[in-house]
């Protein structure tokens, strides 16, 4: 199992390949990972690929700029690109026309180990983290690190994806609080608590706002309005993964869906947000087996499938 591909839908596709592929230095892949018979389609799109992760962007014909989902969710709320701190990463995106969310002086140091920290938001609103890493410990100038799910009940999203998983999460802290986390998200007197897992290439990473509070309310977007609104999890047996999640009780009636060399499901977790299983061949666009590994956290979710 692995993170197939971030969806992202955004107003214009040229302007969104032109903000991210050439300042996060991604690679462009031919071809598309959405499915003929996918429920909302886009007029067109396009997967953008980093070393360990892809994200697809997606044009919808009502698609329009927002002011973008708040820090405090809920929703998926951000992805994450890694970057040695000598690139700049993020004082880039901001001569990009990118708009930080950060106050101070981002990036910001929250703890003195040589990781530096900033949101922004590009051109249609949707934010994105930038970390600034001294040492990086992984291969290639650009990693998408991790994709950011905010909710309002923790304990259930971990409980919901630990099942989906198979895996506990690495890591979990029930107080993230401070001056300098107050400056990474720009919000005076924040308190999270935060979850993650390793999928194997990318990290879920999962926050519940103390203060101020998550909206305990269902996530609520159209699938063309600018932001994240899917993400996909890949699996080696598609149909083993149905049956064992409806004998639990996570996914019922969800249609198979097929595309080029993929199939795929989609439903819900227990906040509303959107999301897939894919099964892939080699005909695939884009596979999980063809992307770097995180090698150095622990509890990956199940061995990815291997390249044909």
């Amino acid at each position: 199992m692995g993170l197939h591909h971030v969806g992202l839908a955004v107003s214009d596709l040229s302007a969104a390949r032109r903000f991210y592929e050439e300042t996060a230095q991604l690679e462009v892949l031919p071809g598309r990972t959405v499915c003929p018979d996918q429920p909302v389609q886009p007029v067109d799109s396009l997967v953008l690929k980093a070393p360990n992760g892809c994200l697809e962007l997606m044009q919808f014909e009502e698609t329009v700029p927002i002011d973008g989902l708040a820090v405090i969710g809920p929703g998926i709320t951000h992805a994450c690109f890694q970057a040695p701190a000598e690139v700049g990463l993020f004082e880039k995106f901001i001569q990009g026309q990118a708009k930080s969310v950060s106050i101070g002086e981002p990036p910001i140091d929250l703890n003195g180990q040589g990781v530096r920290y900033a949101y922004a938001r590009d051109p249609d609103g949707s934010m994105f983290e930038v970390e600034a890493l001294d040492v990086p410990q992984f291969e290639g100038p650009i990693w998408l690190a991790h994709i950011a799910l905010v909710t309002p009940d923790i304990d259930q999203a971990v409980s919901f994806y630990q099942t989906l998983l198979g895996v506990a999460p690495y890591g979990r802290v029930n107080k993230v609080m401070g001056p300098r986390f107050d400056e990474v998200t720009g919000i005076e007197g924040v308190r999270i608590r935060a979850a993650w897992f390793n999928t194997g290439n990318m990290v879920l990473e999962f926050w519940q706002f103390i203060q101020p509070q998550t909206p305990a309310v269902p996530v609520d977007r159209a699938f063309s309005d600018a932001g994240y609104n899917t993400f996909a999890l890949e699996v080696g047996d598609l149909e083993a993964e149905i049956q064992r999640l409806a004998a639990v009780g996570v996914l019922q009636d969800a249609p198979m869906r097929l595309g080029q060399g993929m199939k795929e499901v989609f439903f819900k977790d227990p906040d509303g947000n959107v999301l897939s299983l894919i099964e892939t061949n080699e005909a695939a666009v884009l596979r999980v087996a063809d992307l770097k590994q995180i090698d150095w956290l622990p509890s990956p979710a199940r061995p990815v499938i291997k390249a044909l």
